[in-house]
């Protein structure tokens, strides 16, 4: 009697154990593991659940470079100085022929408004392309206080008027810009990466005036003749901007004159200022 008690306690430890493996066995297998990597800026999630339940997740923190960088480099303001060479060697007010198209660079700038902005990585974030939309001012302050700037069917001339003496004398154009640009940002932050960009942009002229601020019988007068001047209608730039962040220098070389070949002197515009870009 004795030994079928102790045989029947026996069977039933066994039973109680084997239960017990086989319940931690099924819970483990239902159980997950996860096990997160980082690579190159990548964050690698693997997740297994049993023995044949294996899942991988790749996602970016946030200094994955495959993450898509919000960048402006051409949308916002610019100002500086614009100007021309008047001969080969990059010289201005160098041409005696043409005195009366002497700068006054003290007063002479540009002002660019660039309200539209496509841009888009090539391959990786820091070789990027944009182009864009902008509106160009210029204005040419004339050194002469009698001579102005005259034109006629085939050609621009010096229109000097004895009677009066400018206190100003602008030559005012608005173009419609728009740029080619490559550029390389080697940082891992947009917002504070050096940037370099190379390209061009084509403006084409939508208006030119010539304005001219005057004191006669002790009256002041402002005359403004709008007119085309023998302006080229297109202009091309090569331009160059480097800077960091939002801000940039750029500099912008006529690869085409800005007069009408043929019609005037052939001069090639410059410009050269401070970008801030929004």
């Amino acid at each position: 009697m004795k030994s079928t008690i102790t045989l029947l306690l026996a069977l039933s430890v066994f039973t109680f154990t084997f239960a017990q493996e086989e319940k931690e066995e099924r819970t483990q297998e239902n159980e997950e593991e996860t096990t997160t990597i980082s690579f190159k800026g990548k964050v690698i999630t693997i997740t297994t659940e049993g023995d044949t339940d294996t899942t991988i997740v790749i996602n970016g923190d946030k200094d994955d470079l495959d993450e898509k960088w919000d960048v402006n480099l051409w949308r916002g303001l610019e100002f500086g100085v614009n100007g021309y060479f008047t001969d080969n060697d990059f010289g201005i007010n160098s041409d005696p022929a043409n005195v009366y198209l002497e700068l006054n660079y003290a007063k002479s700038f540009m002002l660019n408004l660039n309200f539209a902005e496509f841009n888009t990585r090539i391959g990786t974030e820091k070789f990027r392309f944009f182009t864009g939309l902008g509106f160009r001012f210029n204005r040419y302050a004339f050194k002469s206080t009698s001579a102005t700037l005259a034109y006629d069917e085939t050609n621009i001339f010096n229109g000097t008027d004895s009677t009066k003496t400018f206190d100003k004398n602008y030559l005012n154009t608005t173009y419609i810009s728009a740029p080619v640009f490559l550029t390389f940002m080697p940082g891992n932050d947009p917002d504070q990466s050096f940037h370099i960009s190379a390209g061009a942009i084509v403006n084409y002229r939508i208006g030119s005036r010539l304005k001219q601020k005057y004191v006669t019988q002790d009256q002041k007068r402002k005359d403004i003749e709008k007119g085309h001047y023998h302006l080229n209608p297109f202009l091309i730039d090569a331009s160059v901007r480097i800077g960091v962040g939002d801000f940039s220098i750029y500099a912008n070389y006529g690869l085409n004159g800005l007069f009408e070949s043929g019609k005037g002197p052939d001069y090639a515009p410059f410009s050269a200022g401070l970008s801030w870009s929004f």
